[in-house]
């Protein structure tokens, strides 16, 4: 079984258990995918909370302000992993990368103050790869 249908099928135990009462064609229409940053990012949070931890999506980029019409920077350190969480009192730092993606220098920077303060950091390039890290913590 592949890391993607491995996922979709704790969807459906899950969805079974907490909506009994949900049409099965209703569940059966969702299906995951790990081909860009957005839907492997999604695949990563869902996998952990699944297993019983926490994870959440940091986004730290800016946005434009239409009535100042002037971009405001995030206000989150650069560099920061996409998806950071919590697994059996492990801290979880993970940077999703698609394609040709690469880690930037900020990015580094991270990881090494992350691994040399005893947190994990892990590198997802697809799910089946982040799904054999994340079984073995």
């Amino acid at each position: 079984m592949t890391g993607l249908s491995h996922l979709r099928e704790l969807f459906l135990s899950h969805s079974r258990t907490r909506y009994p009462n949900m049409p099965e064609s209703v569940r059966s229409c969702r299906n995951y995918l790990d081909k860009t940053a957005n839907d492997l990012t999604k695949c990563v949070t869902i996998y952990i909370q699944f297993k019983g931890g926490f994870a959440s999506r940091i986004s730290n980029q800016g946005t434009y302000n239409q009535k100042l019409r002037k971009y405001i920077p995030g206000t989150a350190r650069k560099g920061l992993a996409d998806v950071m969480g919590t697994f059996k009192g492990l801290s979880l730092n993970i940077e999703v990368k698609a394609g040709k993606d690469r880690q930037s220098e900020a990015q580094k920077k991270i990881e090494s103050e992350v691994t040399a303060s005893g947190g994990l950091y892990y590198l997802a390039r697809n799910f089946s790869e982040f799904k054999i890290w994340f079984d073995n913590l």
